[in-house]
C-alpha cells in the first residue's frame, strides 16, 4: 500500500500523484487541545453532521507525531521509484496521526491509527519544487513495482502507536500489532514555546487505499480471499500551534529485522492536533 501526501504551504510541497496513504483509527475521544511534542493534528472536534452517519460527511479529531532526519542520497534512491529523483539535501520523515474523538471508528479506517508512514523528500521529473513520496512502511509491505521493490526494505507488521506525555517532554512507542520485537521507541525533547501559529487551511490532502482483510482487527478473521481496497480522500487541518523539539529513538526493532539509528542525524520533532475529514471515498479494485 502506499500514499502520497500533499502538504500545501511552506515550501510548496506537492505531491507526485494522488495515489494513498494508510489509515488508522482507535481511542475514543476527547476534545482536548493540548500541545506536547513531536507532530500531531486535531483538538477541538467531533463530526461534520450530527445525524445520519454519512461515513463520507464524517470529520475526527486527532494528534500528530513527525520525526524527520536528514539521508544519504544513497538510501535515498533506494527508497525512491526511478521516476523520481533526488533532492540535493534528501531528508526522510516517519508520521503519525492518532484519532481521539469517538468517531474514529465510525469512519471505518484500519485499527491503530488514522495514518502511518515513511515519507522521503524528492523533485518530480522536470520540477523543481520538493514533493513527498510516502510509503505505508508502517502498516504493511512496501509496494512492489513490478519485478522490482523500489524501497529495497523489510516488510514491516502493522504497529499501533502510543503517546505518553512526559515532564519536559514525551516518550513515544510503535509496538508491532503481533508483539514480535520491540518496535520503534523514543522520547522528544520538548522546546519551552510553541513555534508556528494556528493554521485552518489544510496542511494535507491526502489519498489512502487499504485492503480490508489486512487490516483487520486481532483476532478478526478475514473470511477469505484478498479483502475489498478502500479508497479514501482525506483533508487534514491544523488546529493548534506546533510544538518543536528533537527526538532521539532508543530502538527500532520489527519483527526480526532491528534498525541502529544511534549513530542517525539529529532528529526533529514536531506534534500537534488537527482535525481529519473524508472528502472523497470509493470501494473497489
Amino acid at each position: 500500500m502506499i500514499f502520497t501526501s500533499k502538504r500545501r504551504p511552506r515550501s510548496g510541497l506537492q505531491s507526485p500523484m494522488p495515489v494513498p496513504s494508510a489509515p488508522t483509527p482507535e481511542h475514543a475521544g476527547e476534545q482536548s487541545a493540548v500541545a506536547t511534542a513531536g507532530v500531531g493534528l486535531p483538538i477541538a472536534g467531533g463530526t461534520l453532521v450530527d445525524e445520519p452517519k454519512d461515513l463520507d460527511a464524517i470529520s475526527v479529531t486527532a494528534r500528530w507525531l513527525i520525526l524527520t532526519t536528514d539521508i544519504s542520497r544513497t538510501f535515498s534512491r533506494a527508497l525512491l521509484p526511478e521516476a523520481f529523483e533526488v533532492p540535493e539535501r534528501p531528508s526522510i520523515a516517519v508520521w503519525i496521526v492518532e484519532p481521539l474523538s469517538a468517531d474514529s471508528d465510525e469512519v471505518g479506517v484500519p485499527q491503530g491509527r488514522l495514518f502511518a508512514g515513511l515519507s522521503c523528500s524528492c523533485l518530480l521529473p522536470g520540477e523543481q519544487d520538493e514533493s513527498a513520496f510516502t510509503s505505508e512502511l508502517l502498516v504493511g509491505a512496501p509496494i512492489v513495482d513490478e519485478d522490482r521493490n523500489p524501497f529495497a526494505l523489510p516488510e514491516l507488521p502493522q504497529a499501533e502507536l502510543s503517546l505518553v506525555n512526559g515532564v519536559g517532554g514525551m516518550g513515544f512507542s510503535i509496538p508491532p500489532v503481533d508483539g514480535v520485537g520491540q518496535g520503534l521507541v523514543g522520547r522528544v525533547e520538548l522546546s519551552e514555546s510553541a513555534s508556528e501559529q494556528v493554521q485552518l487551511t489544510p496542511d494535507w490532502l491526502a489519498c489512502q487505499s487499504w485492503r480490508t482483510d489486512l487490516v483487520a482487527p486481532v483476532g478478526v478473521a478475514s473470511g477469505g480471499g484478498s479483502g475489498d481496497f478502500v479508497h479514501t480522500q482525506w483533508d487534514v487541518t491544523r488546529l493548534s500551534p506546533i510544538v518543536t523539539g528533537s527526538a532521539v529513538v532508543d530502538c527500532a526493532e520489527f519483527g526480526s529485522h532491528a534498525y541502529d539509528l544511534s549513530s542517525a542525524d539529529s532528529i526533529d520533532a514536531r506534534y500537534g492536533f488537527a482535525r481529519v475529514a473524508i472528502v472523497g471515498r470509493q470501494q473497489g479494485a
